[in-house]
């Protein structure tokens, strides 16, 4: 017979598409007002963070094209300038960027050149600890958008989603924890196949059983609230997409996948306010001309598909992208048509209400650090900082640890 006690000790009926059963967190907008976490731009704005995963080559997809230094230490990779989309007279994007240049010229684009921190790390692994963390200097457990979870208490069960297929260390820790939904439609509560018909019944059994009293039961508390909350939001992702229509075709492309996902859940009303997905590979220490280009043209369209379906829905003044890398390429290219590690990269935010162009100064490919590599320009925390406060409405402070200086494109 399964009891109560075993039913929680086995964790319950599994979900589909998700790693686990998190306590799902969230915010409607009442809660955002209370809670002082209204921007000037109002209660219902949405981040959608891009994480372009595996380093980012930053001087073949912002092009320094007129600057000292990039001819000669690029003879084999370098963008011709005859095919470089020109954003000045000295810096212009990747020719596969077309969707994006056409977004900059609408003033929808801005770009901060040089971003990082100091003392950087070129490891794969602790370069993203320190971007999820906003901690160059210390080996912190808490994700920078955990940190504005934590600060705000939301109560809306989806207040924030990792669209990836595990969650993602910058919506991780400090208590706090958020669903992983790669794929809306598979978003669902995993009843036993062999009965099919018996559907209905194995999910009243399972939110009966996570509803009971477990007061006293040490862990058994906290495992069915989190299975309730699960329940929960299957039910609510499953509701709110099946209505989801559109005409916008998106790219045979990861992020362009990710990114309808995202969409359909805009589309539902679920009153998820973060969306934090990520695509790559970035690392081309060989042979990057082709790898690089299919990804940054794959972005661009992805974008631009993305931001045709929030328009045709009204919800484009309501959202505002932003995406980085762990850090940029060497300037000077190796023996194997590709780039090795570096440091700092350019950063884009992207929005019907940004205001557009380049942000900090392009940094010197000539005066470069002891090892060779960029100096950054602007620290990557400014970025979040401004998102944090001039689009979310949360003070950066608590989520950061500290404050620092707009860049000013909201």
């Amino acid at each position: 017979m399964l009891t109560r006690r075993k039913f929680l000790q086995s964790g319950g009926l599994a979900l589909a598409g998700a790693a686990s059963l998190p306590l799902f967190l969230g915010r409607t907008a009442l809660a955002a007002q209370v809670a002082g976490t209204m921007s000037d731009y109002g209660p219902d704005t949405i981040l959608v963070v891009i994480q372009m995963s595996g380093g980012n080559d930053g001087l073949n997809t912002v092009v320094p094209y007129g600057l000292d230094g990039y001819r000669a230490a690029r003879g084999a990779i370098g963008i011709p300038e005859a095919n470089v989309l020109p954003l000045t007279e000295r810096v212009g994007l990747h020719p596969e960027m077309g969707k994006l240049f056409e977004r900059y010229q609408a003033g929808q684009v801005a770009i901060v050149q040089g971003a990082g921190y100091p003392n950087p790390n070129l490891s794969h692994f602790r370069s993203m600890d320190i971007w999820h963390t906003a901690v160059p200097d210390a080996y912190a457990q808490t994700g920078w958008l955990a940190g504005e979870l934590a600060a705000t208490q939301p109560t809306n069960p989806l207040y924030a989603v990792s669209v990836t297929d595990s969650l993602i260390p910058a919506l991780a820790g400090a208590g706090t924890s958020v669903p992983a939904i790669p794929n809306v439609q598979a978003y669902q509560l995993r009843t036993d196949t062999r009965y099919p018909a018996d559907r209905a019944a194995q999910i009243a059994v399972a939110d009966w059983s996570y509803r009971q009293d477990y007061s006293g039961r040490a862990g058994q508390g906290y495992i069915a609230a989190t299975g309730a909350n699960a329940l929960a939001s299957t039910q609510m992702v499953q509701d709110g997409v099946a209505a989801y229509r559109s005409t916008v075709e998106y790219p045979n492309f990861a992020l362009g996948a990710s990114l309808k996902s995202v969409a359909q859940m805009i589309a539902a009303g679920l009153g998820t306010r973060i969306f934090y997905t990520s695509f790559g590979s970035f690392d081309t220490h060989s042979a990057q001309p082709n790898a690089q280009a299919r990804l940054l043209g794959g972005f661009s369209n992805s974008v631009d598909a993305f931001l045709r379906d929030l328009e045709g829905m009204g919800q484009a003044n309501n959202v505002l992208l932003m995406s980085f890398s762990e850090f940029g390429r060497r300037v000077q290219e190796n023996g194997s048509q590709g780039t090795d590690h570096g440091t700092a990269g350019p950063m884009f935010v992207i929005g019907s209400r940004v205001t557009g162009g380049l942000y900090g100064e392009y940094p010197s490919l000539t005066k470069l650090d002891e090892n060779r590599n960029l100096r950054y320009q602007v620290d990557f925390r400014s970025v979040y900082g401004t998102v944090l406060e001039g689009w979310l409405g949360v003070d950066q402070s608590v989520a950061l640890g500290g404050r620092y200086d707009s860049v000013g494109f909201v």
